[in-house]
């Protein structure tokens, strides 16, 4: 075994992050249940409910969002003292610390309320990652892959030095879809099979490049001087997600009728009209399509 292979030998499948994305909340129940569906890999796995508070409440989260509070300044700062904030500060005990952390490899379930696919979220471009996304996307159908590098990033995930997102959409909030299930469980499947395929050093060929997403900015509702949201979403671009918006194409109907039109250049779009924004009144996410070799 080369000095450079490191075996992950713990793995970590988290649901639950956000409260009212309830499928992977039964997914984790589900393999609970059905212990034998994770057995015979040679690594162990743990389950874990992030968010059990909001889980119950079923909502996003009871006091902030706890898939923004992972950063390790944030973990180390006691005057945070929302619910989350302890919650994270409690899992990365148990799962990290990050930076050290005892599993060596994270898969984060979420759903979207946008058609968003099976969209795979990597924070990090090096081979492994790669590897692993083009692995999944050459086995399922519709699967997208998003790239958010950050210094140290806000993610639960990020508690691993590995790690995976998969989000998987549409589907209402708090509710549970066969076919969303469905494709949760496949995805999820994949990644523990390239991990086995990874540790015995048997992993297939892979494609030499793999397109990606990077996120560079987020466009917001329409509001007046108050904040108040004055518009909506154009249908132009509504179930849209990952498709290519254009100068001068149509994305807000305001309430008097009004369009209101893109000056911006040309980019792809996702998480249109995502309703767990709402709070923070986004419209939709802008990012570059980028095309990464694989090492």
């Amino acid at each position: 075994m080369s000095s450079k292979h490191q075996p992950i030998r713990h793995v970590a499948i988290v649901g639950g992050t956000h409260g009212n994305e309830i499928t992977g909340v039964y997914l984790i129940k589900k393999y609970q249940n059905f212990v034998e569906l994770l057995q015979g890999y040679d690594f162990s796995i743990e389950l874990l409910t992030a968010n059990s508070e909001a889980v119950a409440a079923n909502k996003r989260y009871i006091d902030c969002d706890l898939n923004r509070s992972f950063k390790i300044e944030d973990l180390s700062n006691n005057s945070l003292l929302g619910y989350e904030n302890q919650r994270a500060k409690e899992i990365n005990q148990q799962l990290g610390p990050k930076g050290n952390s005892r599993v060596d490899f994270i898969v984060d379930l979420h759903t979207s309320t946008a058609p968003m696919g099976v969209n795979l979220v990597l924070l990090n471009d090096d081979p492994f990652h790669l590897k692993l996304a083009d692995y999944v996307q050459q086995r399922m159908d519709n699967v997208t892959i998003t790239w958010e590098q950050l210094p140290d990033h806000h993610f639960l995930m990020s508690i691993a030095p590995r790690h995976i997102l998969i989000e998987v959409g549409a589907t209402p909030q708090g509710s549970l879809r066969h076919k969303i299930f469905e494709q949760t469980e496949q995805a999820t499947t994949h990644v523990l099979n390239f991990i086995e395929a990874y540790n015995k050093q048997e992993l297939p060929v892979s494609s030499s490049s793999l397109e990606v997403y990077k996120y560079f900015d987020v466009m917001y509702l329409p509001q007046d001087s108050q904040g108040n949201i004055i518009g909506m979403v154009h249908d132009n671009i509504q179930d849209r997600d990952f498709g290519l918006l254009k100068t001068q194409d149509a994305i807000f109907k305001l309430f008097d009728g009004s369009d209101i039109v893109y000056e911006g250049e040309e980019c792809y779009i996702a998480f249109i009209n995502e309703a767990a924004y709402y709070d923070e009144k986004k419209a939709f996410s802008m990012a570059k399509r980028v095309v990464l070799s694989i090492g």
